[in-house]
């Protein structure tokens, strides 16, 4: 959903705002592993795609890290919005904005449309990560919904450590391949070095089970962030 969705402007506006240097590291960069932690050919033989759809949850995951960065993004984004797109970008931040109860929080993660909204609802589900993280980790489980799994894994990413330690012990609960390839990217920013060994099974498990697409992608990310140096 977010690879076909995501704004050029996104990465223009990071360029022009002095964000050049964080742009080419992040699209471009060359990681180095400490090859002692896995066998030594792994990365030689599995190299990392610099542009997937694991890449761009990333991207959303460290941008809402850095604040300053997302506010200045979002605020040019809505500047060049068209009329229409301005007004329903206001007419649905208006329908979840005002919510306080983590089922409609947690509900109005399924149906979320604008990115920029999807940055202020990741924010408010923050607020209330308490009552609404076990909510999401409870329907990861059975979930194929696109929005609801990338907004869930951006969100867990950004929440407390607890929920990462809780999210590894359901992940075995976890069906969809694309759900359990986006998750796996939040155990490589945690840098949770002790799930290596879930992460190449996963790596392995999922280029089986869809090699229609690039969704091995997410576990192999996953240990490039957590081993490289």
């Amino acid at each position: 959903y977010f690879l076909e969705n995501i704004n050029v402007i996104f990465v223009y506006t990071c360029i022009k705002s002095g964000y050049n240097e964080f742009v080419a590291a992040f699209l471009w960069r060359k990681q180095t592993v400490d090859r002692r932690k896995i066998s030594e050919d792994f990365f030689d033989e599995h190299p990392l795609e610099q542009l997937s759809t694991a890449q761009l949850t990333y991207f959303r995951m460290i941008t809402i890290m850095m604040s300053d960065l997302e506010e200045l993004v979002n605020e040019t984004v809505i500047s060049v919005m068209e009329e229409s797109r301005h007004e329903q970008y206001l007419a649905e931040k208006e329908r979840f904005m005002n919510l306080d109860k983590a089922e409609d929080i947690v509900s109005y993660m399924r149906k979320i449309k604008d990115p920029v909204n999807c940055s202020l609802l990741i924010q408010k589900a923050l607020e209330y990560q308490d009552d609404v993280i076990p909510l999401v980790l409870k329907r990861l489980c059975k979930s194929g919904h696109d929005v609801f799994i990338e907004n869930a894994t951006v969100l867990i990413a950004n929440a407390d450590i607890k929920y990462t330690e809780q999210l590894y012990d359901i992940f075995p609960d976890i069906r969809n391949a694309y759900a359990r390839s986006e998750l796996c990217i939040v155990f490589g920013v945690k840098k949770k070095s002790e799930y290596t060994q879930l992460l190449l099974e996963q790596y392995a498990l999922i280029k089986k089970e869809r090699p229609d697409k690039d969704y091995e992608q997410g576990p192999l990310l996953a240990l490039y962030l957590i081993l490289e140096a």
